[in-house]
């Protein structure tokens, strides 16, 4: 009887050590993401983006030393949710709108898995090995490489291991740019869906499906017509549910959306979600689109003119470049597991007058997805891939956004994949991106034919120091278009003051500066004049010391 009731007891604490295990928390409401690129996120992460809700969750799904985290943990949702470069996705204004709406003892948590520039055929149980075998960009390859080479089944593994902790609410899916004109991709979501119900022992008419559209027609969007083939969705999953993307901002490739884009078609899947929980969602307190700061700021770089560019760019005259030419990636170099060292990078320095959080845009042409990445870093920040940039010609596209103090700063951009082309650079707290070929550059190559050349900018100007290069003493000069305070100083490539050359009230018109330079090492230095609003930036070598 004693030994009965020991085995009776032991079996006790191993249930309840069991139910510790394996606790299911009711009120964290789960939602399984999966697609391509727009859902994977490449919308530009602003300010505004990473102050989130801890009730808002994200299981990582790789593993990201630069973002401290490890796969399979839960983290407050601060973007990037899909993979360590990634960028805004609609799941990230999803999760926000559901966590606006819902009680406060509610938590929601995402797992997104998606691949860029994938067809729907790679998350098909039985087509995703033929599809695989079919892919040749070595690009894509790496992507799915990263989920083990079967999104579907890491997907699943993923979910099995959040059911632990909470339910599976829904699924959303934004996929079809890459199967533009197929009338079956409603069937082969289909079987996608039946999968999942099935591998996850869900019920299928307690877990809806929410398919956003691409880029819509009222933007311009490239695989628009793919939306009447999205919208018969629901007839092959009743429960499903399409997402409008009308009116929702797009970039300028006219297929992925911009921030702004991305923000409101993420709350859409959100009210649509609410409603189908029967809670209508409230209006969001603030307009979608964030105020342009009023001291707004762009510095304009020329990459050819850089104080340092690695030999394995090769400067390529062409009359349709900014200032007349551009850098290119020399062909058969490849760098896609990390950034390039100094034999591949470009340092540009520049100087901002007001802190706070600043674009990066470049003027570049990839014409196809095997030459449109780069890795970038800030000052001595970590290295962040940039990919997804192909574009049909010439076009300004946002790199990243970093959150700048006032003052000197290194911009530096190694390649990822060769054939890379690369005009200008602009560094804006404006929430535009450039036109044309934007402002003068503030680094424009020297000139050394002898001539004292001055750029203006409404009556502003800072000429080139000559003789450049200088070996002693030279000459800067800088017009002003009325009396006011002006500051002229040198730095070195580290951003550090070297000199200061003039810091007083200066009378309307042009001055000259002589600069004594024969206690400097032999190097590249800029200068930099500060006027009112007027700032700009030139490069000088000096020889001989």
């Amino acid at each position: 009887m004693i030994r009965n009731q020991s085995g009776i007891f032991v079996l006790y604490s191993f249930l309840l050590l069991s139910m510790n295990v394996f606790s299911q928390d009711p009120n964290f409401h789960i939602y399984l993401c999966f697609g391509q690129s727009n859902m994977e996120g490449q919308g530009t992460i602003e300010t505004q983006d990473r102050t989130v809700d801890p009730r808002f969750q994200v299981m990582e799904a790789v593993a990201c030393s630069n973002l401290g985290r490890t796969k399979g943990s839960w983290y407050t949702a601060v973007p990037p949710l899909t993979r360590c470069y990634s960028g805004l996705s609609p799941a990230d204004y999803f999760g926000r709108t559901m966590v606006e709406n819902l009680p406060d003892s509610i938590k929601v948590g995402i797992i997104n898995v998606s691949v860029a520039g994938c067809k729907i055929e790679l998350f098909q149980k039985n087509a995703y090995q033929t599809y695989v075998s079919s892919i040749t960009e070595s690009w894509l390859k790496n992507i799915i490489n990263e989920y083990t080479g079967n999104p579907y089944a890491y997907l699943i593994d993923l979910a099995k291991q959040a059911q632990k902790d909470g339910i599976i609410k829904g699924i959303l899916l934004h996929q079809g740019e890459s199967n533009t004109g197929d009338s079956q991709w409603p069937a082969k979501v289909k079987s996608i869906y039946d999968d999942l119900m099935v591998d996850l022992n869900l019920n299928p008419t307690k877990v809806p499906l929410l398919a956003g559209e691409v880029v819509h027609a009222d933007q311009g969007g490239v695989c628009a017509s793919m939306n009447s083939i999205i919208a018969k969705l629901p007839q092959s999953v009743s429960n499903s549910y399409v997402i409008s993307s009308s009116k929702c901002t797009d970039a300028a490739d006219n297929l992925h959306f911009n921030s702004a884009g991305y923000r409101e078609i993420g709350r859409r899947y959100g009210v649509k979600m609410l409603s189908l929980m029967g809670i209508e969602a409230a209006e969001p307190e603030n307009p979608e689109e964030p105020e342009n700061p009023t001291d707004t700021e762009a510095v304009y770089l020329e990459p050819e003119c850089a104080a340092s560019i690695g030999e394995n760019w090769d400067i390529i005259a062409d009359t349709d470049a900014s200032d007349g030419s551009y850098i290119m990636v020399k062909a058969g170099i490849q760098s896609l597991a990390e950034a390039a060292g100094s034999e591949g990078s470009v340092e540009l320095s520049f100087s901002v007058e007001t802190a706070g959080n600043f674009n990066i845009y470049a003027r570049l042409n990839c014409p196809s997805a095997d030459d449109d990445s780069y890795w970038i870093k800030m000052d001595d920040g970590a290295f962040v891939m940039v990919n997804g940039l192909a574009t049909s010609a010439w076009q300004w596209m946002n790199l990243n956004n970093y959150d700048l103090t006032a003052g000197a700063h290194t911009l530096t951009i190694t390649y990822r994949e060769d054939g890379a082309k690369l005009d200008k650079i602009c560094i804006s707290n404006y929430t535009d991106s450039p036109q044309g070929m934007g402002n003068d550059a503030e680094n424009a190559c020297s000139s050394t034919n002898g001539t004292d050349r001055i750029e203006s900018s409404d009556g502003y100007a800072l000429g080139q120091i000559y003789p450049n290069p200088i070996s002693d003493k030279a000459n800067i000069s800088f017009e002003i278009p009325g009396n006011t305070y002006v500051s002229l100083k040198v730095y070195n490539l580290l951003g550090v003051e070297i000199a200061e050359l003039a810091g007083k009230e200066f009378a309307k018109g042009k001055h000259t500066i002589k600069f004594d330079a024969k206690n400097l090492s032999s190097g590249v230095y800029f200068y930099t004049i500060k006027a009112d609003k007027f700032s700009a930036s030139k490069k000088m070598i000096l020889q001989g010391n």
